[in-house]
């Protein structure tokens, strides 16, 4: 059985391809008051959700690790606790995020990276779409190049403008 959902709590939920921005992403919602961690560990994984937090943001890269993550059960534990649950989605443009990927380790080449975004892209619309509420999608560049973008962004949820600075990660795959 759900519980209510109470308006004051809300759980940011950011979510992307591996390469996308999602850590960028978390660090902004941090840096604009919400609790969680802006790394590939992330603190909720181990706190849980009922910890009395009422703005919280979780961070999953699609794939997560070796795994795909299970999008509509953390949805629900979240919901489960008394949060709102806002999804946000972070795209990257896919030729940067797949040379990128193959940087970082993630891919071993630019064929299997772009499978693996295609692959990330279609898992986390599906999990999305087992749920009516809204989520919001982002890309990266307009977001990292525009203070205005970002301020529009984050006043859409009633909340401070991030206080990070910002850099875009593309134009060293130019």
């Amino acid at each position: 059985m759900q519980k209510a959902v109470l308006v004051n709590k809300r759980a940011f939920f950011v979510i992307g391809p591996e390469s996308s921005g999602t850590r960028m992403m978390t660090q902004a919602f941090i840096s604009s008051g919400a609790y969680g961690d802006g790394g590939h560990a992330q603190k909720l994984d181990k706190d849980g959700f009922n910890e009395g937090h009422k703005l919280i943001v979780l961070r999953r890269s699609v794939p997560h690790g070796v795994n795909m993550p299970p999008i509509t059960k953390l949805i629900n534990r979240m919901q489960n606790s008394g949060y709102k649950v806002i999804p946000i989605v972070i795209l990257r443009d896919k030729d940067k995020c797949a040379q990128s990927q193959v940087k970082r380790g993630h891919a071993s080449n630019l064929k299997g990276a772009t499978t693996s975004i295609e692959r990330a892209v279609d898992h986390i619309y599906n999990h999305l779409s087992n749920f009516s509420m809204p989520f919001h999608v982002i890309h990266y560049e307009p977001f990292v190049k525009s203070e205005k973008v970002r301020n529009a962004f984050f006043s859409r949820f009633n909340l401070p403008p991030p206080k990070i600075d910002f850099f875009n990660a593309n134009e060293k795959y130019s």
